[in-house]
């Protein structure tokens, strides 16, 4: 599982513009149940091609959820598997399976 606490902790600020990615697709919009995110990078629709989501973007939503940085998990939208590691990649911060 991610620990997006410490995801937030080791980033600097220049880092909150980094682009969120899935096995290197950007990943264009996002959406909550409970304490799970759900990442969507796959089938963008018209006019989505250049919206990424940044960091600094899904640390702000997850605290507007109120979900705690220790607690969230993150899962592709599409077929709801968890993604289990991160890793920063120039201004790319790309999670995978």
């Amino acid at each position: 599982m991610i620990n997006f606490k410490d995801v937030v902790e080791r980033s600097s600020p220049e880092k909150a513009n980094s682009i969120i990615t899935i096995e290197g697709n950007p990943v264009w919009d996002y959406k909550a149940t409970g304490f799970t995110v759900f990442l969507i990078s796959e089938d963008p629709w018209v006019g989505s091609e250049d919206e990424h989501v940044t960091l600094g973007e899904l640390k702000s939503y997850i605290v507007s959820n109120e979900i705690p940085f220790d607690e969230v998990k993150f899962a592709t939208e599409a077929d709801k598997e968890v993604l289990k590691s991160v890793k920063w990649e120039s201004m790319e911060l790309n999670f995978s399976h």
